[in-house]
């Protein structure tokens, strides 16, 4: 199973208990529709087994595997894919989930892989792999290629603006050959970046990087059998804690696994759940809820068959859903937007706070703005259950029950809860 790769504010409106709000896990669903129309985008809620949100992608026709990541301040899909129509290579591309914004692309040079956003700083970061070394390859008369002996990694932030992202390099790490897939995540209150790879003497590393600080924090071997695998890396920030998916094969195409978390410090692994039916899964198929605090993996009972998607409570580290899906969900990641503005408002977005252009009459919501507002409702489970834009001097009915709201102009957000009787 391994494959390597080169290297807010809250204003109260009326009193109301914490909600436990769920959020989206959104994906490339497969087999859909023919691949020539595009791709599908699909938003699942894993609580509740429903397919919630589905677009086609007209303007791309191919991904990168292991290249998706989340726009937690714009509430976009992130994903390098190909053009539709094109022969060129892979884009950067954000797909916006609101239904109204246009999507963006932009073209980047090198490669680019293992893609995380700090929702603190509001940052992108992601790893190239880079050559060490290499050797010219002579085909005469002045032809030829050169071959690259020895690969290493390097942190990189992306800024992806018109044109061409900018990619600024934040650390080489020349011992690290390669990276395995979908064994990276994100820990945006400490801006570490925590990496499982194979270093140039074939051992597997895993590093923490502090992107903010541009400094190796640690840089620990895992006591791992040669028969076994550690992948599918998912970060709880509010918990400290680093999960990852142990495979231990019996080189029969089978083996066991179990969810395990890992001490980065030292490398040390804990059993926090076994997983017998997980029979074989792709690399980028897990997420991680940060508000409800959920681990999802997607997997197949057979290889490469029966899709089912399961969660886990990582405070319990109990299993709470395990369901068949109709269609393989792939590239998966999770809309942690209303943990992000919640978490970090302070640090990351402008808020409107007490002048906000939305204010709270006769039992509605009212624009008093010059400007329309993207309104999101969720209700008392998580769900979203309303999405839509609130023109300048229009008002909109506030339902009965719960409602946790959230009122978007540009990077302004304002967060308000509501009960109704």
């Amino acid at each position: 199973m391994k494959r390597l790769f080169p290297s807010f504010l809250l204003a109260v409106a009326l009193l109301a208990p914490a909600l436990a709000s769920g959020q989206i896990t959104y994906g490339l669903q497969q087999n859909v529709i023919p691949w020539q129309e595009g791709l599908y985008l699909a938003g699942y809620d894993v609580l509740s087994d429903t397919w919630i949100w589905a677009d086609t992608l007209e303007y791309a026709e191919a991904f990168g595997l292991g290249s998706s990541t989340y726009n937690h301040a714009e509430d976009n899909y992130v994903f390098l894919g190909v053009p539709s129509g094109s022969l060129g290579g892979l884009q950067w591309m954000e797909h916006p989930v609101d239904g109204t914004t246009p999507p963006f692309t932009t073209s980047f040079e090198g490669t680019l892989h293992s893609i995380h956003h700090d929702m603190q700083s509001d940052v992108f970061y992601g790893l190239q792999g880079y050559g060490l070394d290499s050797t010219w390859v002579d085909w005469g008369d002045g032809n030829g290629y050169w071959e690259i002996n020895n690969w290493a990694t390097r942190v990189v932030s992306i800024e992806p603006v018109p044109g061409s992202a900018i990619l600024t390099s934040v650390l080489e790490l020349p011992w690290l050959e390669g990276v395995v897939a979908g064994a990276s995540c994100f820990d945006s209150d400490t801006h570490r970046f925590f990496i499982w790879g194979i270093d140039n003497q074939g051992s597997g590393r895993l590093v923490a990087v502090d992107c903010a600080a541009q400094a190796v924090v640690s840089d620990v071997q895992p006591a791992l059998l040669s028969n076994q695998n550690l992948s599918e890396l998912e970060f709880n920030i509010v918990d400290g804690q680093l999960l990852g998916l142990l495979a231990s094969l019996d080189g029969n195409g089978g083996g066991d696994m179990e969810l395990v978390s890992v001490d980065p410090n030292t490398g040390d692994m804990t059993s926090e759940l076994p997983l017998p039916q997980v029979n074989s899964y792709t690399p980028d198929g897990t997420v991680f809820d940060q508000l409800n605090r959920i681990y999802i993996l997607h997997y197949y009972q057979g290889t490469g068959i029966s899709p089912r998607i399961l969660s886990v409570d990582a405070g319990s580290m109990t299993l709470m859903t395990d369901v068949a899906l109709d269609a393989n969900f792939l590239e998966l990641e999770m809309s942690n937007a209303l943990f992000a503005s919640q978490r970090y408002a302070t640090a990351a977005v402008v808020a409107y706070g007490a002048t906000s252009s939305v204010i709270l009459a006769n039992g509605a919501w009212l624009n008093t703005g010059d400007s329309p507002v993207h309104v999101t409702m969720h209700d008392v489970a998580g769900r979203r259950v309303l999405r839509q834009k609130l023109d300048a001097g229009e008002s909109m009915e506030v339902p009965q029950g719960f409602g946790l709201w959230e009122f978007r102009l540009g990077q302004q957000i304002d967060v308000k809860k509501t009960f109704r009787r």
